[in-house]
């Protein structure tokens, strides 16, 4: 049988579950339809390529390119479909496909519409259709917003799940939900006080709180998201659609920004070893890169403890080429005489480093790219008939959080650089030796990036001075250099 007596059919159904009408084309309507025609004019169908759950708005659909592919290597006569939408639905894919299929020698026949693609007219009529289905996911994609925009403005939130803390009701927004509310205004608070996403995700599952997707336990990932999330506030939101006062919010303004703000410090017990050591969770072992631990040492004269710094050495990773230690009183005075004489120095590294710093330009480029991709995500018509509403308002719920956390790092950034300048002032300046360790500890948290130590090589360890062992990293990751002010 010649080339032109032959062709392959194509069905296509966009989602299957619980969809019927006369809308509704299943694939066994389909392959009567394709069958039918074959029959009338005398067509040898070669091969059945069916696709379920695939949308006509995505080109690449993998049998479907398998069937072009079998058009331009001249295996078959071309290809077969019971109706034009089931070929594609954006009028720029179904005539370059079209095209692909002309260059072959090869025809796009749909039965159901009655015409040849291989035909002037035809292509004319397929450009035509075609134009209509995209013009219907435009008004798809119209209602869609006006919809969002719609709940919005009523209160509803928008995702696919209620946030831990809440329960929809029947209108769709948000109500307080117990014991799970309470605990999230604690966690809040918790953060706020200096505890870590770790320890919170612990509390949570000791609290019996479950996670909204259902998993047994909470990870720190999931901590953090919901403590980022500003539904919390009693905002309804999606996307640039902001409602503030939609529902009961479960905490409030100040305790959400302070959990924001903090960064997970160490918690030592007044009196405690760890309690006297200034640097702990900030200072680095310069062989691997781990947090140096603390430990307790005692003085073989005067019988006094005191806290050392010190690398455990062995890691999930591997071991520590040059393990790093230090009695914790040489290196925090050293560190922060460093730090002092610097915030004395007009101009100095530390008053510019934070404000100055390309972390806050590049967290600022990083806020402006989330909204450009949720943006994109929900302005695009073709991703709700391709993925379904629940895909769809899961991806808008994951873009939404990513651009939440954008905006928290910023603000973060923002803060440091807020605490660097009022540090150069000079009033907080003066004010520095009436604080206590734990007041200038969270300080030195707020300017400092890392101080990472060497170990000592060469001579005891008591003769290397801190300064020939020491690099105190600013935020922004500038250095700064010894005796610099």
């Amino acid at each position: 049988m010649s080339r032109e007596r032959t062709a392959d059919a194509y069905l296509r159904v966009s989602r299957r579950a619980g969809r019927e009408g006369e809308s509704f084309i299943s694939p066994e309507m389909q392959r009567k339809k394709i069958a039918d025609w074959a029959k009338l004019h005398e067509v040898e169908i070669l091969e059945w390529w069916e696709e379920i759950d695939q949308s006509g708005a995505k080109l690449e659909r993998p049998l479907f390119q398998q069937a072009l592919a079998r058009c331009e290597a001249g295996e078959t006569g071309g290809i077969v479909v019971a109706k034009l939408d089931r070929f594609a639905r954006s009028a720029v894919d179904a005539l370059g496909a079209i095209r692909r299929l002309n260059d072959a020698g090869a025809r796009l026949v749909s039965v159901e519409d009655n015409f040849d693609g291989s035909t002037p007219m035809g292509r004319f009529a397929i450009g035509i259709l075609t134009l209509i289905a995209e013009l219907e996911l435009e008004r798809i994609k119209e209602s869609w917003t006006a919809a969002v925009s719609g709940a919005v403005e009523r209160g509803v939130h928008i995702s696919a799940r209620p946030p831990t803390g809440y329960l929809r009701d029947e209108n769709g927004r948000l109500i307080r939900d117990e014991p799970a509310a309470s605990a999230v205004a604690e966690l809040f608070r918790r953060r706020a006080g200096g505890a870590s996403f770790r320890s919170l995700a612990s509390w949570l599952d000791e609290q019996g709180i479950r996670p909204p997707t259902g998993n047994p336990h909470w990870s720190t990932s999931g901590v953090r998201q919901l403590l980022h999330n500003p539904v919390y506030l009693g905002q309804a939101r999606s996307g640039k659609y902001v409602l503030e006062g939609a529902h009961e919010p479960l905490v409030s303004r100040a305790d959400f920004d302070a959990a924001q703000a903090t960064r997970t410090l160490l918690k030592a017990r007044e009196g405690s070893i760890a309690g006297q050591a200034l640097l702990g969770g900030l200072i680095r072992c310069a062989g691997c890169d781990h947090t140096l631990k603390i430990a307790g040492n005692t003085s073989k004269k005067t019988g006094e403890r005191y806290p050392v710094y010190y690398c455990t050495g062995r890691y999930a990773t591997g071991l520590c080429p040059a393990r790093a230690t230090i009695r914790a009183s040489y290196v925090d005075q050293y560190v922060e005489e460093q730090v002092l004489a610097a915030l004395r120095a007009e101009g100095g590294p530390i008053a510019t480093a934070v404000a100055a710093s390309q972390e806050i330009e590049q967290a600022a480029q990083a806020v402006s790219d989330a909204e450009h991709e949720l943006d994109l995500f929900i302005g695009n018509p073709k991703l709700l008939s391709m993925l379904g509403e629940q895909k769809f308002l899961e991806g808008v719920e994951v873009r939404q959080r990513e651009l939440d956390e954008a905006r928290q790092r910023l603000a973060e950034l923002r803060s440091q650089s807020a605490l660097a300048s009022g540090l150069a002032d000079g009033d907080l300046l003066e004010a520095w030796p009436t604080l206590d360790l734990p007041e200038r500890r969270r300080l030195l948290h707020g300017l400092l990036d890392r101080v990472v130590l060497r170990r000592a090589d060469g001579r005891a360890k008591s003769g290397v001075p801190p300064a020939e062992r020491t690099q105190i990293v600013l935020r922004g990751n500038e250095l700064l250099e010894p005796g610099r002010a």
